[in-house]
């Protein structure tokens, strides 16, 4: 029999059910907390763990209960050790006992269980991310992953195979250096070196070199803390997508996408759509959506390849004057060169029915329409030509009747008194131009 003792943790969040990521701690809060981890010291109740699928955070995600109440979660780096043994279970559940627990505003607790060295269970499925191994162009490594390869080479090349003989100033500034370059890195390789590193400084027999994973576990287990998605998301992020490597890949597919964002938009889309856990329907809550892109365990490679699609669908968006969010099919239909089912034909041909002085008035001579839609720029000098021919002719009428009014306006005027006047063919919309002045009235020419 093996002796299992594994850490639970976020009991700030199972105390105040209604404190999420970002939220401000509050002195409540921290009360509530301290007041839920006194009672579970004293009480020390039968603690139970079943996995939890609907966590957004983390479907992989596995919650500890204690007398009818959530208490926490499993750490993430314990989880491998964990969902074995729930998946062994025949009701999917594992009982464990406390051991300890830590009372304080970010406390935690430990639980463990005695069994078998190893548990026989069907390996869990990982995604399949061949099909994101694809040769279109990425976004080109940044400092921080130049700094992360680099120290990982100085490491795995130079320090790690003579551990206990290395020197200590410059194993800690490696250590350093790599954990500063990959404190964003989401990819399986960083997860897996993570804890490779930490196994290794364990084992070392100088008490100052397994001192040095105590930095690395914390990171592990920040990895997705409240902090790390507020810089990851407040400076990180924006700043991947303004990099100049970004603007580079950015102009290249606007030449791809013909000038059509939302046809590109709709491209990447259809790529999104096929990540695992329904993971699109977070693409508008990016801290969420990060935090699961690491909990799925993705290649680098393939996590490559999603950051350049997520970055090519923010700069797109902001093109379109809209918020990063999940689209509808219907919302890829606003674009006028892009309707499914309308021709340039019959686009042009719309267009050719505004009255001349409106098409004018909204378009400024086509400027505002050739800018929003480029393909507009085939068509545009015949729908031009036609506009100002129509507002030629309604310029030429107007100047016919104001010299048919003139020449009325000319004839010599008679005195009397009038007893009927018959109706005649004079255009409507205009009226006969009778003027009275006292009695004596003018008539156009032919009364």
């Amino acid at each position: 029999m093996r002796e299992y003792r594994i850490k639970i943790v976020g009991a700030q969040y199972a105390a105040n059910p209604d404190y999420k990521y970002g939220d401000q701690e509050t002195d409540t809060v921290r009360t509530n907390t301290i007041a839920m981890l006194n009672e579970i010291n004293a009480s020390r109740p039968l603690v139970v763990l079943l996995a939890e699928p609907t966590n957004s955070r983390n479907p992989q995600a596995v919650m500890a209960r204690a007398l009818g109440r959530k208490i926490g979660y499993v750490s993430d780096d314990e989880l491998p050790l964990v969902r074995p043994w729930l998946l062994q279970s025949e009701r999917g559940m594992l009982a464990v006992r406390i051991d300890r627990v830590e009372v304080r505003a970010h406390g935690y607790l430990f639980v463990s269980w005695s069994g078998q060295e190893s548990v026989s269970v069907q390996q869990e499925s990982e995604s399949d991310w061949a099909m994101w191994q694809t040769e279109q162009p990425l976004l080109p490594p940044g400092e921080d992953q130049l700094a992360e390869d680099e120290a990982a080479f100085v490491l795995d090349e130079v320090l790690l195979p003579r551990l206990d003989e290395a020197d200590v100033p410059m194993l800690e500034t490696y250590l350093r250096i790599w954990m500063d370059g990959s404190r964003h890195d989401l990819s399986r390789e960083a997860r897996q070196r993570r804890s490779s590193l930490i196994e290794r400084l364990e084992m070392a027999e100088r008490t100052e070199i397994r001192q040095l994973a105590a930095e690395l576990k914390h990171q592990r287990t920040a990895m997705c803390s409240r902090k790390m998605l507020m810089e990851r998301t407040g400076q990180w992020w924006p700043g991947l997508v303004a990099s100049e490597g970004a603007g580079r890949l950015w102009d290249r597919w606007r030449q791809e996408t013909e000038g059509h964002p939302l046809t590109g938009l709709l491209r990447i889309d259809t790529m999104l759509r096929q990540l695992p856990g329904q993971l699109y329907m977070d693409i508008g809550h990016l801290e969420v959506m990060l935090s699961r892109l690491y909990y799925l365990r993705i290649p680098r490679r393939a996590l490559q390849t999603i950051l350049t699609l997520l970055v090519l669908r923010e700069r797109t968006c902001r093109e379109l004057g809209i918020t990063m969010h999940p689209m509808t099919t219907n919302e890829y239909g606003i674009d006028p060169t892009e309707r499914a089912g309308l021709t340039e034909e019959e686009l042009k041909t719309a267009f050719q029915q505004f009255p001349a002085q409106l098409a004018l008035g909204l378009y400024s001579n086509m400027a505002t329409l050739l800018a929003s839609s480029p393909t507009w720029q085939k068509c545009a000098p015949e729908i031009q030509r036609q506009i100002l021919a129509k507002q030629e002719k309604q310029e030429d009428k107007q100047n016919q009747m104001l010299e048919s009014m003139e020449r009325a306006a000319s004839k010599p005027s008679f005195s009397g008194d009038l007893v009927l006047v018959k109706e005649t063919n004079i255009d409507k919309n205009y009226g006969p131009n009778i003027e009275q002045h006292g009695g004596t009235l003018t008539l156009p020419d032919g009364l």
